[in-house]
């Protein structure tokens, strides 16, 4: 046969088309989210090489770009986008239950799609997290880096400890509402702005932080529907995909400092709870102005908490001696997030609690309050200093 007859063969008979194995469809989305556990597996393991390429050289530069454009924005991009994607998300599904209703699309082919693009988008976003933001987790830990690893305080010093933070709690609040012309007026609150600043400034003049102290950072973003915030139990968020530390507004004024300094503990790259818990404690106590110094040592007082199990005398005694000021604003705090307390918030603490296991912090929300071993850290730290 000749080479037109053989062409003109297979334009008669055309060969099937080769068919695509089902299997195959899958294969990529899956590969692509073994690779992102593996990445973060291989960085839980390597946790200098984490701190010294990524956390140092590569996450600094990636943090500061992102705060170029929050800079330039009023409002939370990360609160928006997410109201965009919530939005989106029910319109496709409306559409998608239209179609099933209308019998144009089965439900097993809509639900397979569905997987598919979840797979995915699943994929694509775990693998972002980790490069923006999410390798942190991986890093060495602060209490190594500190020198505080292994010191352990006696009972005696806990004791100190806790005497100084609650005496500091009475001169702050003291000071805070005292104003600065002398002569018995009220003093003038601290717009967000200028808290805004205070921290900002306390951050940049800790030497605790080393190179993470300087730089140039986005501001904190107000939520704009803080209340729903405060039903799920957060009194802020970070949002690596944007780079912006977010914080619930409808939460009360003395609490502001704290949770503002916490999610910016988280831009700087800290991104574990007891870590940003105790650098914001740090950064409010050191700050120039007695109300953000306040609200620091007023998150402190966490420290007495466990002598009411080991010493109850002690702790009453202790407690007792937190001025009335400070007592009512514990009060209010507490009457804050009961009235706040309901299903909503028990859903978002275990979606929390999965969120932070899966980046390998095995104790989960209860990482929280972990802080207070940094805090006490830090005092024999200075204590030592001084005796130097």
């Amino acid at each position: 046969m000749t080479a037109s007859s053989a062409l003109s063969g297979e334009i008669d008979n055309p060969r099937p088309p080769l068919k695509t194995s089902p299997w195959r469809r899958w294969l990529m989305p899956l590969t692509l989210l073994a690779a992102a556990f593996a990445f973060q597996a291989v960085a839980g393991r390597n946790p200098q090489l984490v701190e010294r390429y990524y956390c140092l050289k590569l996450f600094p530069a990636i943090t500061q770009t992102l705060s170029l454009i929050n800079c330039a924005v009023g409002f939370s991009i990360g609160e928006f986008l997410i109201y965009v994607l919530v939005g989106f998300s029910v319109f496709v599904l409306i559409l998608q239950a239209r179609a099933i209703y209308l019998r144009r699309r089965r439900a097993v082919s809509v639900l397979r799609t569905d997987l598919l693009v979840l797979l995915w988008a699943s994929g694509f976003a775990i693998m972002l997290f980790l490069l923006l933001w999410g390798l942190n987790y991986q890093r060495e830990p602060l209490e190594g880096k500190l020198g505080f690893a292994g010191r352990n305080a006696t009972a005696e010093q806990l004791k100190i400890i806790s005497e100084t933070i609650v005496n500091k709690v009475n001169l702050n609040y003291r000071d805070s509402r005292v104003s600065e012309a002398g002569n018995g007026s009220p003093p003038v609150a601290l717009s967000r702005a200028e808290v805004y600043q205070l921290i900002e400034s306390a951050y940049q003049n800790e030497s605790l932080l080393g190179g993470a102290a300087g730089g140039r950072y986005g501001p904190p973003k107000p939520v704009y529907f803080s209340g729903l915030l405060s039903r799920l139990g957060l009194a802020g968020f970070y949002l690596p995909f944007t780079g912006e530390p977010n914080f619930n507004a409808a939460q009360p004024d003395f609490d502001l400092p704290y949770s503002i300094a916490h999610e910016k503990a988280h831009q700087r790259g800290f991104a574990r709870e007891d870590e940003a818990n105790f650098l914001a404690f740090v950064v409010c106590i050191n700050s120039a102005h007695p109300f953000v110094r306040y609200s620091g040592y007023l998150n402190g007082l966490r420290v007495i908490g466990p002598f009411a199990h080991s010493d109850p005398d002690f702790y009453e005694n202790l407690y007792r001696r937190v001025g009335e000021g400070p007592r009512n604003d514990l009060q209010a705090r507490a009457a804050f997030w009961a009235r706040n307390q309901g299903p909503a918030r028990a859903v978002a603490e275990k979606v929390n609690n999965s969120y932070l296991k899966a980046n390998r912090i095995g104790s989960g929300t209860q990482s929280y309050g972990e802080d207070i071993r940094l805090i006490v850290g830090y005092y024999l730290r200075r204590e030592k200093n001084s005796q130097n």
